[in-house]
């Protein structure tokens, strides 16, 4: 009767082992594709938010209707929250062909890769990853097809200071004041080089 409890208690040792690498194999398959479509979609939005304290000072569901407004602002052109931050203040939905090659192609081009090498060696859970590798290449092509191009020069009118925006119109003025004396162009000569 004990080697009964030996065998037992091994075949249940292993069961939970599996059960775990199976519990955490389900959550990163479940969680791939949303986490890579909603950092692509949002980083540069964020990057626009975190730099204001109007942002950095919100209560949690201020923050949410933010995220509600970036999804839905992205993909429709319209809002939610009208009286939040409006990623697309012109109405249309953002959409960026380019930005479906963006940070997440390496990632589910290695995947892919391992996964068609793997079968073929017979490598571990290249089954696994290869599935993964698929819900992020979704995920991140839809949210860089809804991505913007740039950071620069997309201003809501919600989220940022006026001090924001005359720091941003000043530096804008310098650097170009320095693009102009770098070239060597006089004023005063109305054009000529000196």
């Amino acid at each position: 009767m004990a080697k009964k409890r030996k065998r037992r208690s091994r075949k249940n040792k292993t069961k939970s082992s599996d059960s775990i690498k199976s519990w955490i194999r389900k959550g990163v398959n479940t969680v791939a594709g949303p986490v890579a479509f909603w950092n692509q979609l949002s980083e540069k939005d964020y990057e626009v938010l975190n730099a204001t304290p109007e942002y950095r000072s919100a209560d949690y569901i201020t923050k949410a209707k933010i995220a509600l407004n970036i999804v839905t602002g992205s993909m429709t052109g319209r809002v939610i929250f009208g009286d939040q931050y409006n990623p697309s203040p012109n109405g249309n939905p953002r959409i960026n062909p380019a930005g479906v090659v963006n940070k997440w192609t390496p990632v589910w081009i290695a995947g892919k890769i391992y996964g068609k090498v793997g079968k073929s060696m017979k490598l571990p859970e290249y089954r696994a990853i290869n599935k993964i590798a698929n819900k992020i290449a979704f995920g991140s092509v839809i949210g860089g097809f809804f991505d913007p191009p740039s950071a620069k020069g997309r201003i809501s009118t919600y989220a940022v200071s006026p001090s924001v925006t005359t720091q941003n119109r000043a530096q804008t003025t310098r650097s170009f004041a320095n693009f102009q004396r770098n070239l060597g162009y006089d004023p005063s000569t109305m054009g000529a080089l000196r």
